[in-house]
């Protein structure tokens, strides 16, 4: 074994997956993934091809091909690398012992196989990772021994065979040799351009093309290693793409020195994030794991771009922006990295034209954010979002048309900014106008009763999206009276307004329909209605589907007439929003919780803060565990209908963090200081972590609570 990845395992800041799975392909691409937020490297063999989903994944630039889904852009893949006689999987049976490794503490992928030759053993090593500090940048090390003597054949290159969902997204490719180095030109029909360079080592220096081979002798028992440096463009960064990736590419420094700076970027990040769980090694590695994830998509080095609902993993979820960003990811953004959490809320300002235009678009006022965000703030969401089954026909959701609590979110991130870093000039900058916009589409979209002072909200989607098209959600009510409310406090400091807009704002806020918790059970119900629907469990539910890919939402899906719910919906409300006691909070825990499928990784970890507000820390570590361990695990959800939605899960990363912090240590903030009320699962023994609070850094441990 390596030295880096055994100090990495001592330290529990490796994951490692031993033996060769053929069908492993699509959980090993999420579970051993690389990123700088720029991009991001499935964790999959270098020798990948398409069927095998590798990708080097960009953020912020989509295309659409005809009239598929928009998708974010994968790049041709500058880092392929194969053994002629050895690639993956055909040679399987080849496989002496095959080893995939993350090192979280340097943030590499880490490949080791051996192989054997019929004379002895062939053992093939790599070391890949994407610059965290030049995010154009991605390189590999591989080292190539043999215990015998012998001749390989070796190729490499630029792979233009590129793995899309909804594509093909590239109808043209232009090559350009430059000496040692060479640059593939991927261009869309829309007019954009990616590029891909790659600096080629010696031994294929007298090549040419995008691909190329080479002859390598192996003495018996000497290491030989070959360097893979490249780099990506594409015309969001720059003019000319293929001009600035090979610039990178001939003033980059030697692969040591990109190695060295990679990795002390890399220790900055740990130093402020690292989690010390003692008495529980799994959930240590869990949660370090989740934060891993989380810095290797934070866009750290943009202004106002925000993090994808499943990342930098692939073109899942059209890479798009969804509300994950606002009410999962933000708390370790705010803790951690302050500055990342702005540039996600900067990337809502300046999306704000999209969402009025959206409103518009449905004869409303205000602002309607896109459900599925892209380049300013267009929404993605089609209005069939799933395939059924058994026809082979788009179904038509209304995610896009109805979840209107999507603005509400938003403005709840920007109030938890503004409460966390003090930082009042996001208002001033643009904050204040999106709040505004935010009050006025609500107050467009309310329906005044005429024979009641009741207010409602009519015809939507709450979280739990298995029940399309109801009235009043609860969640969704209470989240646009917060908007109202919050529009009508902050909004005259900032900007010249009507009084009279001002009143309305505060007259729906106090009128607008409450679902109360019922006088005799305590349970809040989820929307009008609800509670009147059939009554039966999530297994009941789930022996109705005819087909395990079916969905289970939408006017004719299995759970739509009964009260089985996809998702948290008002436990995540009463998680989100201040005032429910400890009382309402468990007999609604108790009410939905055995009626939750957890058909989304944003679930468990609502639940688990509410069993640990409600004094059971039992029951919440394995609701913790699920969040966290989404990644390392693998497995999950990988279809919508006939659509993959496989890739990696940094909302559910994200909420681990907050029960973490807000569940398990109990911490809340008193006169501007940090103060702990532990309620740890009982093998646990001590808690440390670092967070941020206006530009202070405070060192939380349980056992100083």
């Amino acid at each position: 074994m390596r030295k880096d990845i055994a100090d990495a395992l001592k330290l529990n800041m490796a994951v490692v997956r031993e033996g060769y799975e053929k069908q492993a392909f699509a959980d090993n691409g999420n579970r051993f993934l690389t990123g700088n937020g720029y991009m991001g490297i499935r964790g999959t063999l270098t020798e990948a091809r398409k069927a095998d989903m590798p990708c080097v994944n960009l953020a912020g630039i989509h295309h659409r091909k005809g009239n598929e889904w928009m998708e974010p852009l994968n790049a041709p893949n500058p880092l392929y690398f194969a053994l002629e006689g050895y690639s993956l999987p055909e040679n399987a049976d080849k496989v002496v012992s095959h080893t995939l490794s993350l090192d979280m503490l340097h943030g590499f992928f880490l490949r080791e196989t051996v192989f054997d030759t019929g004379i002895g053993h062939l053992t093939l090593r790599v070391q890949r990772f994407c610059h965290m500090q030049d995010v154009h940048l991605l390189a590999a090390r591989i080292w190539l021994c043999s215990d015998t003597e012998m001749d390989l054949k070796v190729h490499m290159g630029i792979d233009r065979d590129v793995w899309d969902i909804h594509g093909p997204h590239f109808s043209a490719f232009e090559t350009e040799d430059s000496g040692e180095c060479t640059v593939l030109l991927g261009l869309t029909d829309d007019g954009q351009q990616v590029a891909s360079a790659l600096h080629f080592p010696p031994v294929c220096a007298a090549s040419s093309g995008e691909m190329r081979s080479a002859a390598v002798h192996l003495f018996a028992k000497e290491a030989y290693t070959l360097d893979l440096v490249s780099s990506v463009f594409t015309s969001k960064d720059t003019p000319l793409p293929s001009q600035s990736a090979l610039d990178a590419l001939n003033t980059c420094p030697a692969f040591d020195a990109l190695l060295t700076s990679h990795k002390a970027l890399w220790a900055s990040l740990w130093e402020k994030t690292q989690v010390e769980i003692s008495g529980d090694k799994d959930a240590e590695l869990a949660m370090r794991n989740a934060i891993y994830h989380l810095l290797s998509i934070a866009p750290r080095h943009a202004s106002d771009l925000s993090v994808a609902a499943r990342g930098l993993s692939g073109q899942t979820y059209k890479g798009a922006i969804f509300w994950d960003t606002e009410m999962f990811m933000l708390d370790f953004y705010l803790a951690c990295l302050p500055e990342v959490a702005r540039s996600c809320l900067n990337y809502r300002i300046q999306s704000l034209p999209g969402a009025l235009e959206k409103a518009k678009a449905y004869g409303l006022e205000g602002a309607f954010y896109a459900w599925e965000s892209v380049e300013g703030g267009k929404d993605a969401c089609s209005d069939y979002n799933v395939t059924d089954v058994f026809t082979g026909r788009p179904m038509r959701t209304f995610f896009r048309d109805k979840q209107v609590h999507i603005t509400a979110d938003i403005v709840y991130g920007l109030r938890k900014y503004v409460a966390w870093t003090g930082d009042t000039g996001m208002l001033a900058q643009g904050g204040a106008r999106v709040v505004y916009e935010a009050a006025r589409f609500y107050l467009s979209l309310i329906t005044r009763r005429l024979l009641s002072d009741t207010y409602d909200l009519l015809d939507v989607i709450g979280p739990d999206e298995y029940h399309e098209r109801v009235n009043n959600n609860a969640y969704t009510n209470e989240m646009a009276r917060m908007t109202l409310s919050y529009a009508a406090d902050i909004c005259p400091k900032y900007l010249d307004i009507p009084e009279e807009e001002i009143r309305l704002f505060r007259e729906a806020a106090s009128h607008l329909k409450v679902q109360a918790p019922d006088p005799e059970t305590g349970v809040i119900a989820q929307f009008d209605g609800y509670l009147a629907l059939e009554d039966v469990s999530v297994e009941t539910v789930r022996s109705r589907l005819l087909d395990p890919k079916e969905y289970w939402g939408g006017a004719y899906g299995v759970a739509s007439h009964t009260q089985v719910i996809k998702q948290a919906d008002v436990i995540a409300l009463l998680e989100v929003l201040p005032g429910y006691d400890r009382g309402i909070k468990e007999k609604n825990y108790d009410y939905y919780e055995k009626r939750t499928e957890h058909g989304s990784s944003l679930s468990a970890c609502m639940y688990a803060l509410c069993a640990c507000d409600i004094g059971r820390p039992e029951a919440a570590y394995p609701l913790f565990m699920k969040s966290a361990q989404a990644d390392i695990a693998g497995g999950g959800k990988q279809w919508a209908g006939l659509v993959y939605i496989g890739g990696t899960h940094p909302a559910a990363a994200g909420g681990a963090y907050m029960v973490l912090t807000r569940g398990f240590l109990g911490l809340t903030w008193e006169n501007g200081e940090p103060q702990l009320h532990p309620r740890l699962p009982a093998a646990w023994e001590r808690v440390r972590l670092k967070v941020q609070r206006d530009g202070k850094t405070y060192m939380l441990d349980t056992e100083e609570a």
